[in-house]
């Protein structure tokens, strides 16, 4: 049914993504779909954060991430697949949304945060804004606790 999957992860909270990955690796096997990982760094590109590091710094941190995806990956992929992956840099909803249509994802399955009204409030939601603005399917998997 679904051509590209797109599932964000935070590396942060990598075992927030499980179930978001049970439904991806479906589409997978049952349809071919492609899948992919995305991964999004905040804060290199915003100019106050940039002052202090290093281009070199920036570059290793980068890679690091790169790796740390790419290990977490290979820790929940079953053998054979071989998904998509990809660390970029910015504002994660918007990130991802530039992705989705840059690489023509059909469906995006992620998360959704449980957050206080408050957090809501002055932080937003990266799976809200996702959601409202992708030009695709978004399937938000909510934390019943």
């Amino acid at each position: 049914m679904f051509k590209k999957v797109l599932v964000p992860i935070d590396l942060n909270e990598p075992a927030f993504a499980e179930e978001a990955l049970k439904l991806a690796l479906r589409e997978v096997e049952d349809n071919g779909a492609e899948l992919h990982l995305l991964t999004v760094v905040p804060g290199f590109t915003n100019s106050f954060v940039a002052a202090y590091f290093s281009e070199k710094d920036h570059i290793n941190a980068v890679k690091k991430i790169a790796g740390k995806l790419q290990d977490y990956s290979h820790t929940v992929m079953p053998e054979g697949v071989h998904p998509i992956l990809r660390v970029y840099e910015g504002s994660p909803a918007e990130t991802i949304v530039d992705y989705i249509t840059a690489k023509e994802i059909n469906l995006v399955i992620m998360p959704a945060h449980h957050r206080s009204k408050i957090d809501e409030f002055f932080l937003g939601s990266v799976s809200a804004r996702v959601a409202e603005r992708a030009k695709c399917s978004v399937l938000l998997l909510k934390d019943n606790n």
